[in-house]
């Protein structure tokens, strides 16, 4: 053997322990030695990388002679006893399964991250990584960004476009990204989750006080007597009976003796006067009882309410859940869109009965959103400057009349007035009097006919303007 110096494997003991594998033992074994080394020498060399008392010694030492003529020879024979490993196939959902595994936190994403040579961004370092197993599955042509995409925090999904043609591109697109964009969205992100939560919380509300109102209850429906015609004499003086009100009643315990129900009846509200026939001192009520409750018009809320009034106004009419902007929450959106359609019909227009499914990663309805794109920003917009993609008629329908409900709910008082036109309740039954006939004499024979419209004052006829001094 040539003098050239021969670094020595370590020793091979053939049990495949340590995570040993012969094949490619035996393929150092050889990278190892010189190329002017024969046939024998690598033989003789063999034997001394076996290591003592192993099962690789041990099998060389009853090695045929005929196996060990050749180098050729002596492969053959290695192959035999230890095998070539076979090469595993994987398939595209175990391929998908492996890039799923290689996940992105969300704390990682913008932050700068130490490594022994350098330091480099979490997310850059994410996409390296990911771009890496993709080309060593021989996915050149981006079969798997799709889980890519999915498998991307919204935080960085959003800044992201749909399709890459190369997974370099996915690489100089995630490196493009920069801080302030990432911090931009992770504010808004937690602003959305908080909202979402919020909306969440209502609407268990709301579904409790649901089931609580539709508790079974005994309904009685009060009897009702006609009224004869209200009149004004004092000849006259029927017992004042209430219209019938559906009332809920508690059936009381039993017992041998019940009294009558007592009848309310509600005296006549005296109507204020003023002390000047133009100007109204004081607020008048009617004074007839078949007008019902006017009471003072009350100050409504700030126009519109705040962004939480608004927002727990609107969760009662939310009952469709609005998915995210995912590949997952698209193909869900798809499926609410389909199954609307064919129950309501395709011109069917949406109401608090029929609410519309919300297009993924648009903003939750009542938000003082756009009507067109169904995005709500900073500055608002509305839909007549807007420029961002806009969503279908129908959802657009749907969102400008549960802002319209959402705006009438805020706007309507809710606490009752300072006064009201019921004076006195009394739960007697009125005294009926009856009076002799003609027993008095018509008081009106004594007054001439009196009109209350007054003439015309002088220096105002033929002026042309019914209130001013003639010119």
């Amino acid at each position: 053997m040539s003098s050239t110096t021969i670094t020595p494997q370590p020793s091979f003991y053939g049990d495949y322990e340590k995570g040993e594998e012969p094949t490619n033992w035996l393929r150092k074994y050889e990278l190892s030695l010189p190329t002017t080394a024969t046939d024998t020498d690598k033989l003789s060399r063999f034997e001394l990388q076996c290591a003592a008392a192993s099962p690789a010694e041990s099998w060389y030492a009853s090695l045929p002679a005929t196996d060990k003529a050749t180098w050729a020879a002596f492969r053959a024979a290695f192959k035999v006893r230890w095998p070539q490993p076979t090469q595993v196939t994987l398939t595209v959902a175990q391929k998908k399964e492996r890039i799923k595994a290689v996940v992105l936190k969300e704390e990682e994403i913008g932050v700068m991250i130490e490594e022994e040579r350098g330091r480099e961004w979490g997310h850059v370092r994410w996409a390296k990584k990911v771009a890496r197993m993709a080309q060593g599955f021989n996915d050149t042509q981006c079969h798997l960004l799709d889980v890519v995409l999915d498998n991307t925090p919204e935080v960085l999904r959003d800044l992201l476009v749909d399709n890459y043609t190369s997974w370099t591109d996915f690489e100089t697109d995630v490196a493009k990204v920069s801080a302030a964009q990432l911090l931009r969205a992770k504010q808004r992100l937690v602003m959305d989750r908080k909202l979402r939560e919020d909306v969440d919380k209502l609407q268990n509300q709301t579904a409790d006080e649901r089931k609580a109102a539709q508790a079974p209850q005994q309904t009685v429906q009060a009897p009702y007597v006609s009224q004869p015609p209200y009149r004004y004499n004092y000849r006259y003086n029927p017992t004042m009976m209430p219209p019938p009100q559906s009332q809920t009643l508690v059936p009381p315990a039993p017992s041998m003796f019940q009294p009558p129900p007592t009848l309310m009846t509600p005296q006549v509200p005296q109507t204020p006067q003023a002390a000047h026939l133009f100007t109204q001192a004081a607020p008048v009520t009617r004074g007839n009882l078949f007008y019902g409750y006017r009471g003072y018009p009350q100050t409504p809320t700030r126009r519109g309410g705040s962004p939480a009034d608004r927002m727990r106004t609107a969760a009662q009419y939310a009952t469709i859940p609005h998915h995210p902007n995912s590949e997952a929450g698209k193909q869900a959106y798809a499926q609410q869109i389909q199954e609307w359609h064919a129950q309501h019909g395709t011109d069917a227009i949406p109401n608090s009965q029929r609410p519309y499914p919300l297009k993924p990663g648009t903003s939750p309805i009542g938000s003082r959103e756009c009507f067109s794109c169904g995005m709500a920003t900073m500055p608002p917009h509305q839909a007549y400057d807007c420029a961002g993609e806009p969503v279908s008629a129908q959802e657009t329908k749907w969102r400008e009349t549960v802002s319209r409900l959402v705006s009438r709910t805020l706007a309507t008082p809710t606490t009752p007035g300072p006064t009201s036109n019921v004076q006195f309740v009394s739960n007697a039954t009125p005294t009926q009097y009856n009076m002799p006939q003609n027993s008095y004499p018509n008081p009106t024979a004594a007054y001439p006919q009196y009109s209350y419209f007054a003439e015309p004052y002088e220096a105002y006829q033929g002026a042309g303007n019914e209130f001013g001094p003639q010119q």
